[in-house]
């Protein structure tokens, strides 16, 4: 559960939420850097047929496919929570 929130949105944020550390919800700009890193440093350490998965906001699935796929990860999918909103992005390392 990586933090995912795009910088300028945080102080828009509901009142429980922002009670989390800053850095507990910070992404970055573009809410994208900690997949970005996550990805690029873990990624080359899977072994074949190995996943790396992470939590994702309701609307990062496209973004982060691609992250994952730029990294060489495969058979990407996305599970959603019990609210049906996307929720998990899963990429397999290539067997």
């Amino acid at each position: 559960n990586p933090p995912y929130i795009k910088k300028s949105i945080i102080d828009t944020l509901q009142a429980e939420v922002k009670h989390e550390p800053t850095m507990a919800l910070d992404g970055g700009d573009d809410g994208m850097i900690f997949y970005k890193a996550i990805a690029r440093l873990w990624s080359p350490k899977l072994k074949p047929g190995g996943a790396l998965m992470v939590e994702i906001g309701w609307d990062q699935k496209d973004e982060v496919t691609k992250i994952f796929e730029s990294e060489g990860l495969k058979h990407i999918e996305c599970k959603k929570d019990f609210s049906g909103n996307d929720r998990v992005i899963v990429g397999t390392m290539s067997a």
